[in-house]
């Protein structure tokens, strides 16, 4: 299924996703810019059992166990031992920026990864031109097989976000992004100065330059479950002000994509029905909805459905959708059809999933099914 409005896409000339890896020059032209978090992620299994001398130790197997296990500790209390398995980068903004700087992506990362402009040393492996405007934030990642919960404690920034954007870049962010071939602002829920730092992002960049519906903005709220509705819906408003300017994609998993249609008051929990009626309202482009079991890529040409890559005992979940939101970034500016922007984001999120390592270009394309 293909967008009409893209007739002079390279798609049209018979490119697909097996061609890819011999376009690697156009896609390393194509210029990504990520903003604006970052945390230092430790991540962890909870022990159901310890070791013994004939014994290693037992983990909790999935999320529903676990909270079983607390549930029971009710009125009580109890103690969680962690096997610690890693300390690295994290944050939608780094995980996003290592998978499209891995396929060949041109990236630049604006973040939270060190004070003062510096970038701390943790951060400094990530590919790509990294700015950091504010220190970086802990969270906890407890990983199970069918999923993980994340513990942060709040953020809050002592100085208005843009201004210290604008800082950290001496004053380069609104040409890079008007020149950005895709400009992808993720983490919307998590971090209190959010909201008025993407809407500094527009105001500043973009509200004043000429339409170009060749260029993108990528969105992804992440889990919206503690933000008002008034909020939910003032986001919405803002991405409806990108979309007269780029074409705006909108990324949301199953949770997050019932919550937005319970803030726009609509009564069905077709995940079809809301994404349509949802680009309808605020004039969104795309809108990409990724479940366990299929994704969705919605447009104002129709539904394109795709049964995700089941894997039966992952490595890892954390930055799971935000590999299937670089992949999908990809093939979003290598102008692929809607089937195999699916099929890509799939494959290359499997990947990470069941090895644990961001895939490159070739292992994604070799391994498509």
């Amino acid at each position: 299924m293909m967008n009409p409005d893209r007739a002079e896409s390279e798609c049209l000339q018979g490119f697909g996703l097996k061609d890819l890896p011999s376009r690697k020059e156009e896609i390393r032209s194509k210029k990504l810019i990520v903003g604006y978090d970052g945390f230092i992620d430790t991540t962890v299994r909870p022990i159901k059992r310890t070791a013994t001398d004939t014994a290693p130790a037992q983990m909790f197997d999935d999320i529903a166990e676990f909270g079983s296990f607390l549930t029971s500790k009710a009125g009580m209390s109890c103690s969680v031992e962690l096997e610690v398995e890693s300390r690295h980068p994290g944050g939608n903004m780094p995980y996003l920026l290592t998978c499209a700087g891995t396929l060949g992506l041109d990236v630049t990362g604006i973040g939270m990864m060190g004070d003062g402009g510096h970038v701390d040393e943790l951060f400094s492996g990530l590919p790509g031109k990294l700015y950091s405007f504010a220190p970086s934030a802990d969270s906890t990642c407890m990983e199970f097989r069918d999923g993980k919960v994340l513990l942060a404690p709040s953020y809050t920034l002592n100085d208005d976000g843009w201004k210290l954007v604008m800082e950290a870049t001496k004053n380069q962010a609104p040409a890079w992004i008007r020149e950005a071939d895709l400009l992808a602002l993720v983490n919307w829920s998590e971090l209190s100065f959010s909201h008025r730092l993407w809407e500094n992002t527009y105001e500043h960049t973009l509200a004043e330059a000429v339409a170009d519906k060749d260029k993108y903005v990528f969105f992804d709220l992440c889990d919206i479950a503690r933000k008002t509705d008034d909020e939910i819906r003032g986001v919405l408003e803002l991405i409806a002000r990108f979309s007269t300017k780029r074409t705006t994609i909108l990324s949301a998993n199953e949770n997050e994509i019932l919550l937005l249609g319970r803030a726009v008051t609509l009564k069905t929990k077709s995940l079809e029905e809301i994404g349509r009626e949802l680009c309808k309202q605020y004039k969104m482009d795309e809108i990409l909805i990724h479940t366990r079991m299929e994704s969705l890529l919605i447009t104002n040409q129709g539904v394109c459905r795709k049964s995700s890559i089941f894997v039966e005992h992952p490595v890892i979940s954390t930055g799971a959708g935000d590999h299937f939101n670089a992949a999908s970034c990809l093939a979003a500016v290598m102008r692929l059809d809607e089937e195999q922007r699916l099929e890509f984001a799939n494959q290359v999120t499997s990947l990470y999933i069941r090895t644990g390592k961001t895939p490159s270009l070739e292992q994604a394309v070799k391994n498509q099914t």
